[in-house]
């Protein structure tokens, strides 16, 4: 796959329908959506390749198969795979002094949207612990942030994730499962972890402080 496949619309306009969804979305994900919301410096859309969509609708159809034929199975894992949208929270260290509307990824090794994005999730730390995503768009998630003096910034990845089986560590049947709740709340857990980066399609990039 050519990594220039990917790259990101930079600067959704304000006002911009898709911009207005995704900032609606973020606030209301916040810690606290009745205080002021956070100052969203920028809104940009991922581009993903033709590839990369097909592989998370393979992985869709995979998660849905593998449902029917288990007994124990959450009702949407049958229908659509259990698609949810969370969180990745992150930093952004490039953009910064871009004014170009569509840029590709920077190779900078310390900006980790980028990373993440050009290697679909799929790093050795992922293949080990897993990918973290939450329902709080304000939580860091990411364990591999370096944060550069004077030019990184809080930036959160907007994913669709195919879920599927959820297991909870406390409860066990991770054998079995797709993803893992990091808390014991089976109707609304905080974060889930991710098994395979498949399952995670990048859809928007929030900058903000």
């Amino acid at each position: 796959m050519d990594r220039r496949d990917f790259f990101l619309t930079i600067q959704l306009k304000i006002g911009d329908p898709a911009r207005n969804i995704t900032e609606m979305i973020f606030q209301k994900a916040s810690t606290n959506p009745l205080k002021p919301s956070r100052n969203i410096k920028r809104v940009m859309r991922v581009k993903n390749s033709i590839e990369i969509l097909e592989r998370f609708e393979k992985y869709r159809e995979k998660v849905k198969e593998s449902a029917c034929k288990q007994q124990k199975t959450h009702p949407r894992s049958t229908v659509d795979g259990n698609e949810l949208l969370r969180f990745y929270g992150t930093t952004m260290s490039c953009c910064g002094e871009r004014s170009m509307r569509v840029s590709e990824l920077c190779r900078d090794p310390t900006c980790r949207v980028c990373r993440m994005v050009q290697s679909n999730f799929d790093t050795e730390f992922t293949k080990k612990n897993g990918i973290r995503l939450s329902t709080n768009s304000e939580e860091l998630t990411d364990h591999m942030i370096v944060f550069s003096k004077g030019k990184t910034e809080r930036a959160v990845l907007v994913c669709r994730i195919i879920a599927g089986a959820v297991a909870n560590r406390v409860d066990g049947g991770k054998a079995e499962c797709d993803c893992i709740e990091s808390e014991a709340q089976h109707s609304n857990p905080k974060s889930l972890i991710v098994r395979n980066p498949s399952a995670i399609l990048p859809c928007f990039v929030i900058v903000f402080t």
